[in-house]
């Protein structure tokens, strides 16, 4: 089926012109065909409708005859009329046919042309066809009127076979005519639209080709008529000027993409209707959400903060811009700092506006950390202080003569004064661990682990507990700083020994998975509450911090523990449930042969 939209112009012309061809041609040919159909109808009427005059004038002496006569006259008369020639009395029944026998036929008070005739008194006709004789035929029925009284009707009739046949000689010289003379409009308007389409061809591929990149093209000028000339010169004129246009915008374009893209804060502009037009990728990172996701589309819809879209509408309408810290979840927790700046045009009116995002989150984390830090290391340096001091006071002050109390006084001075050291000791080791990156070499882990274990084993049977230990026969080398893994097995063992209770057993496990070698150990100890599971490896963190401090522990061993493993390219992981233990599980890398 043909697409009038997908037509070119050329074949839309010729469409026309065909259309237009058909239907002039058509309407003269129905009109003509009529004419002459009416005109032949017209000349049959009137043969007829004479021959009728004459049949009535003789009909009228004969009527009153006996059927057989009146039958033979009227075969007579239809031989010398050649029509077919029916006579009816008024009631419809048939007195006479010149073709056939009258007791096979029915009464015909209702044909259209008797039932005319009778009503009102004048020739009536009639055309319909007649399935006696397989034909249309042309009827025309007279009344019979003798004295004044209507006495019958008759009718003459003549085959269409004759008219239909000249009717149909005319269509075929008609159809003739029309082919030639539509070949020859045909070839006229294919030759006019050529001349008129075919440059408007060579611009609209021009034009195609430049809209899909090519700015090269152009039209070369010939004699065409002086409009077609005329917009092939202003064509070219706007094929450079746009080639020119376009190549300074993809310059500013593809500067400012690459200035977007590379920029660590995120930009989000929208245009007047509050659709997004423009996200980069920082951005797109902050709101984990891709470009297609949100362009085109309703800020607020895209993203489901209704705050950006609240401020981003107060700083349009306003027209100044505003800052703002904004938390947001997705599903992560991010702390944004948010500036909306309204886009102006020439007259202060509103084109849009832009979101220049930064996110802090990691920036108010350091500053948590660092405030935290700062407040358990002085909590912590202040509780030893503190007891070194009083116990001092209380010595110089007071006059404390029983030898046990001076011991004692002494005693608990000494233990804080280490407890202060080993505190000292690990800040400064952690922050060696977390400022410096070591070189890592092959090593043997489970003699290491073996090596921590025989330091250890004293501890362990003072609290009556097993140590059991599961390694897999050869393993390999793993690449490793000896020192660090060493304090890590230290920190992880001596933690299990003092949360298990007495009787209880640990069970240390080293087996190779792939290229790597885990070790783990489980203790069935106090465990650790689900809640505080993410936050044990932070600096100072403790569980029970009552507790902690009674077994001696300072608050960073499994800060150390993190920041060592990390360092090694691995991570520590815990599983626990609380009054179950406790097992916590690090990698490290096998050395490849």
């Amino acid at each position: 089926m043909l697409k009038w939209k997908e037509m070119g112009i050329k074949n839309r012309l010729i469409f026309i012109f065909i259309i237009i061809q058909i239907l002039v041609l058509g309407l003269s040919f129905y009109y003509v065909s009529n004419k002459h159909r009416e005109l032949y109808l017209e000349k049959e009427r009137m043969n007829l409708e004479h021959y009728s005059n004459l049949i009535l004038n003789e009909i009228k002496d004969n009527f009153g005859t006996e059927l057989s006569l009146l039958t033979e006259k009227t075969e007579q008369w239809s031989q010398d009329t050649g029509t077919r020639i029916t006579i009816i009395d008024r009631t419809g029944n048939v007195l006479a046919d010149s073709d056939y026998n009258i007791e096979d036929m029915d009464n015909h008070i209702n044909r259209e042309e008797i039932a005319a005739a009778i009503r009102t008194t004048e020739s009536a006709d009639s055309i319909r066809y007649s399935s006696t004789i397989d034909e249309d035929m042309l009827y025309l029925a007279q009344v019979i009127i003798i004295d004044g009284e209507l006495i019958g009707v008759i009718r003459t009739a003549r085959s269409l076979e004759f008219i239909n046949s000249i009717l149909l000689e005319d269509i075929k010289n008609y159809l003739l005519f029309f082919a030639i003379l539509s070949l020859f409009i045909f070839f006229l308007v294919w030759q006019l639209t050529s001349n008129i389409v075919k440059p408007l061809e060579k611009i609209t591929e021009a034009s195609e080709k430049i809209a899909q990149g090519d700015l090269s093209q152009r039209i070369s000028i010939r004699k065409y008529n002086s409009e077609i000339e005329k917009l092939a010169r202003m064509f070219n004129h706007m094929a450079a000027k746009l080639e020119g246009k376009i190549s300074e915008i993809s310059q500013e374009k593809n500067r400012i993409e690459a200035i977007l893209k590379s920029m660590v804060d995120g930009v989000i502009a929208t245009d007047s209707e509050g659709e997004v037009s423009l996200i980069n990728p920082a951005a797109q990172k902050i709101f984990n959400i891709a470009e297609q996701d949100i362009k085109g589309k309703d800020l607020i819809s895209s993203l489901f903060n209704h705050r950006l879209d609240m401020y981003l509408q107060r700083a349009l309408k306003e027209k100044e811009s505003i800052s703002r810290e904004i938390i947001y979840h997705n599903p992560d927790k991010k702390i944004i700092q948010a500036t909306f700046i309204p886009l102006l045009g020439e007259k202060r009116d509103i084109n849009g506006g832009v979101i220049v995002l930064t996110d802090i989150t990691e920036l108010r984390k350091l500053e948590t950390v660092r405030n935290d830090f700062v407040a358990n290391v002085s909590h912590e340096l202040r509780t030893p202080l503190t007891s070194i001091l009083g116990y001092l006071d209380t010595l110089i002050e007071s006059d404390i003569e029983d030898q046990q109390t001076r011991e004692k006084f002494l005693s608990i001075i000494k233990e804080e004064t280490n407890r202060l050291s080993l505190l000292i000791t690990d800040l400064l080791n952690l922050s060696k661990i977390e400022s410096q990156s070591f070189e890592l070499s092959p090593g043997d882990f489970v003699k290491t682990l073996q090596k921590v274990y025989n330091l250890l084993e004293k501890n362990a049977q003072l609290k009556d507990i097993e140590v059991n230990m599961e390694v897999e026969e050869n393993p390999p080398q793993v690449y490793m700083v000896k020192e660090q893994i060493e304090q890590v097995l230290i920190n992880l063992i001596d933690n299990a020994i003092k949360y298990s209770p007495a009787g209880e057993e640990i069970n240390i496990r080293v087996e190779k998975k792939a290229d790597k070698l885990y070790f783990s150990i489980a203790d069935n100890g106090i465990g650790i509450p689900q809640e505080d599971q993410a936050r044990i490896f932070e600096r100072f963190y403790r569980v029970d911090k009552a507790r902690s401090r009674s077994l001696g522990g300072t608050g960073i061993g499994l800060s150390i523990v993190r920041n060592i493993i990390k360092q090694h390219g691995s991570e520590i992981k815990v599983e626990s449930e609380e009054g179950k233990g406790s097992i916590f599980t690090f990698y490290l890398n096998i050395v490849k042969e």
